[in-house]
């Protein structure tokens, strides 16, 4: 019942409110008092990720090694690679201009998986079952791969935190995997 359209944790709403779903979260587990808690998203967050300062000190600090230089650092000659492999596949982990980081890319991942922990800590704080519900197939090879990339990343972080994490793959797919617009609803009717 608090869905937010176009939502999820790259980007929660436009100015005046959070900025993100666990900062949205905590306001509003404040007022509410749910006996579950579900949460759906991530089709919105197949897109770029910007690396924060904070981020990269936690890190760092985490890591008790000293913070790297900043991408717009110039490299050094030993730093040089074939042009036509950077076009071809960046290499992954790769800071990308400015501290952004393209989807899917390795740092992406990580700073994706923060988020997703970050969430799950706020909505396990009222003590109730919490549920996070992986998403569909979506119509579209590419699109296919993304979700599945994203569950993946859902389904680890439901793990680590002991949440359920329900699996709904395969309601949207036929027997080779492959997404369908129609299909038995529980009551077997094609819909």
């Amino acid at each position: 019942r608090k869905h937010k359209t176009v939502s999820g944790l790259i980007r929660y709403q436009p100015k005046g409110e959070p900025s993100d779903w666990a900062a949205a979260a905590k306001e509003i587990l404040a007022t509410e008092k749910p006996e579950v808690i579900v949460m759906m998203l991530g089709l919105h967050d197949r897109m770029p990720i910007r690396e924060t300062a904070a981020d990269k000190k936690a890190d760092a600090k985490r890591d008790g090694k000293p913070e790297s230089k900043p991408a717009d650092a110039k490299p050094n000659d030993a730093d040089d690679e074939d042009p036509d492999l950077q076009i071809a596949a960046p290499e992954k982990g790769a800071r990308g201009a400015h501290g952004v980081h393209q989807f899917r890319d390795e740092r992406w991942g990580e700073l994706y998986s923060k988020k997703i922990d970050e969430t799950i800590a706020v909505l396990k704080s009222k003590g109730v079952p919490v549920l996070w519900v992986g998403l569909p197939s979506i119509r579209g090879t590419k699109s296919t791969s993304d979700a599945l990339y994203l569950n993946s990343l859902y389904r680890d972080a439901a793990g680590r935190a002991g949440i359920t994490y329900v699996d709904l793959w395969d309601g949207f797919v036929d027997e080779s995997g492959r997404y369908l617009a129609q299909g038995p609803d529980f009551e077997g009717q094609i819909r």
